[in-house]
């Protein structure tokens, strides 16, 4: 919904390792597509991971997606080539996903968003299907080998979580079926996208789009315009959310200053528009609640 939202119905059917790959390789927004689709060496996401070993399983407990600072980002990178740059693997800092691995060659796999998965068990989410053997024999590899990182043993020092696992997802090209192939029908296009995560800063980056970050106090610059907000759910409750994002927003909205606000948390959006407004005979409800009542 979002690449269509942006005008690059193109990267609907790329998948998100590529399309972050892409914008940090620089490459051009009528060129992004031709790259992301035809790159031999199949980029994936490489997330960091706190888990902890249960008695049967291995669970993944609610502090256990982290976010490396830069300095440990760019050392970790750099142990890793050390290691596994003899391969032709590179792993390369990605911001809030952690990195891309660049060079590894699979069959493709079903892989989940490990977001998804926080206070669970990590057991059936494993990669499925062609080419999953092989990410999940480098993602052995690559436990046995952050257990004795020194940076681990500085983390547990000041009493940080240790990097377990780096989780592989998000790369391969997902099914071409006629249903995600079809025509985008919706009128809006989105002028301004704001969330933190890197998918949504690198869409914006190839397709021209203004990305805000949510942390930055931001006022919209024209009545008609149409902002998209990616909700993070990962680490904020929904109160927050309503309290310190949308409901700014749709004061934005009824006051004439925003055309269009459009809400997404995973697979569900609901958008108001400021005419909304005026639909007096229509039921109250937040936006926050047509989001949770939209479908999945």
């Amino acid at each position: 919904m979002l690449a269509r939202g942006v005008g690059r119905e193109d990267l609907v059917l790329v998948d998100e390792a590529s399309v972050i790959d892409a914008a940090l390789r620089g490459v051009t927004c009528a060129a992004s597509a031709q790259v992301a689709a035809t790159t031999t060496d199949e980029p994936w996401i490489a997330t960091p991971l706190h888990l902890l070993a249960g008695l049967n399983t291995v669970h993944f407990p609610a502090n256990g997606l982290l976010r490396l600072a830069p300095s440990e980002a760019d050392e970790l990178a750099e142990e890793f080539g050390k290691i596994f740059g003899v391969d032709g693997l590179e792993l390369v800092p990605a911001g809030s996903v952690g990195f891309i691995l660049r060079g590894l060659v699979t069959g493709g796999a079903e892989t989940t968003d490990p977001a998804r998965l926080v206070g669970g068990s990590l057991e059936e989410s494993l990669p499925r299907g062609a080419g999953s053997a092989e990410l999940r024999a480098l993602a052995s590899e690559l436990e046995m080998w952050l257990h004795a990182l020194p940076l681990n043993r500085r983390r547990a020092a000041r009493g940080e979580p240790p990097l377990s696992a780096l989780w592989l997802w998000g790369g391969g090209q997902p099914p071409r079926d006629s249903l995600a192939s079809r025509a985008y029908n919706e009128a809006v296009r989105w002028q301004r996208l704001v969330g933190d995560d890197v998918w949504v800063q690198a869409l914006g980056l190839l397709s021209g789009v203004t990305t805000e970050s949510l942390q930055l106090p931001w006022r919209v610059a024209d009545a008609d315009e149409s902002c998209c907000v990616i909700a993070p759910l990962a680490d904020h409750d929904l109160e927050s959310i309503d309290r310190q994002l949308v409901q700014p927003l749709v004061g934005e909205l009824h006051a004439g200053r925003l055309g269009t606000l459009a809400i997404v948390a995973n697979d569900r959006w609901t958008a108001v528009r400021a005419a909304d407004r005026y639909k007096f005979w229509r039921p109250r409800q937040t936006v926050l609640a047509a989001l949770l009542d939209s479908p999945a």
